[in-house]
């Protein structure tokens, strides 16, 4: 056993100690950490990477052979170009209303995300990957409209531990190379770059890999919806916003 791993063991050993509200403070904490180191390619910051991101992979909550990176790829059966075209259309009607959020704006789902987000298309599509999760109901829409906006390296919170997340636009300007992306960030300093195309989704445990979004430039446009997945069983209240 290596030193960092004993260190990850001992942060979800403690977890386990404390009550329900302490070990919301020790996951904030812990995913703060992460944010933080794990995309720091600092030799110096090795051991406190990999011992952070060790406590959060015993700490997931989901029954995967690996936390770590994308859990599912790719575009669904159930999202035709019609209802693609419907997410489209209700996003920009949604956008009108959305509000400055941590480098982004946010707008609450729509009738038609809403609809999805309890639908058993969606149910069935996270349930072949991730066993014994269940929908938080909660769908939001995301848009990045100004150069410059993305989102540093994070874990998330609770109600998207387990994260859907769809690609519905992305306005690239000529000539741009290197455009907006999702990032995965690895504890041994790696990174993944996913180019998504509108319509395609992934599934990833959020509350436990660090993930980013590299910032918009100018005249480029990305719009998302993602949907939140709890563990089955959990307290609903705490997968509330």
């Amino acid at each position: 056993m290596t030193d960092t791993t004993a260190m990850g063991q001992r942060l979800a050993e403690l977890h386990r100690t404390l009550t329900p509200a302490e070990q919301a403070n020790l996951k904030l904490i812990l995913g703060l950490s992460a944010g933080r180191l794990v995309p720091d390619k600092d030799p110096g910051s090795e051991r406190g990477r990999r011992a952070v991101s060790e406590a959060l992979e015993i700490l997931c909550p989901y029954d995967v052979a690996d936390p770590r990176g994308i859990q599912y790829r790719g575009r669904p059966e159930f999202l035709t170009d019609d209802l693609l075209g419907a997410l489209v259309a209700e996003a920009e009607q949604v956008g009108q209303k959305a509000v400055p959020f941590d480098e982004h704006y946010l707008g609450m789902g729509g009738t038609v995300a809403d609809r999805i987000a309890t639908s058993e298309d969606l149910a069935r599509l996270v349930a072949s990957v991730v066993p014994k999760a269940e929908a938080t109901g909660i769908a939001s829409y995301l848009f990045y409209r100004d150069a410059g906006q993305g989102i540093i390296p994070h874990i998330d919170t609770d109600i998207f531990s387990l994260n859907v997340l769809m690609m519905l636009q992305h306005e690239i300007p000529p000539g741009l190379a290197e455009p907006s992306a999702l990032y995965m960030h690895f504890a041994d300093g790696s990174e993944q770059r996913l180019q998504l195309e509108p319509g395609e989704v992934v599934i990833f445990l959020a509350g436990t890999q660090a993930h980013s979004r590299t910032p918009i430039r100018e005249d480029e446009r990305v719009t998302i919806l993602t949907f939140g997945f709890m563990p089955e069983g959990a307290p609903l209240e705490n997968y509330r916003r």
